[in-house]
């Protein structure tokens, strides 16, 4: 079975540089897409566990070429961001809420 992943776009060079040759594919379109979708999901695990600001800038690097692809408007990001936080508030207070199984 084969594990693919996406990297960030110097890993195979740096793979080449110790000597190695790296076995990759290039995605595109659709299914590029997919894979930053998953690589957001994986970094995100990583902050779970590991709490790292590292992580964070990974996050926020997948999510910043998943806008790329997508051409999302970040001004609209920014509008859609502030009118939930006025609707719902953010996350500053710490509220836990108590889910019934």
């Amino acid at each position: 079975m084969i594990n693919e992943k996406l990297v960030r776009d110097g890993i195979p060079e740096l793979i080449r540089a110790s000597g190695e040759e790296p076995e990759y594919r290039t995605v595109t379109g659709k299914e590029l897409d997919l894979y930053l979708r998953k690589k957001i999901v994986e970094e995100a695990t990583e902050l779970v566990e590991s709490g790292s600001i590292d992580e964070l800038v990974d996050i926020l690097e997948v999510v910043d070429a998943f806008m790329n692809l997508r051409k999302v408007d970040t001004g609209l990001i920014e509008m859609q961001r502030h009118a939930k936080r006025l609707a719902r508030g953010g996350f500053d207070e710490g509220f836990v809420l108590k889910m019934k199984e």
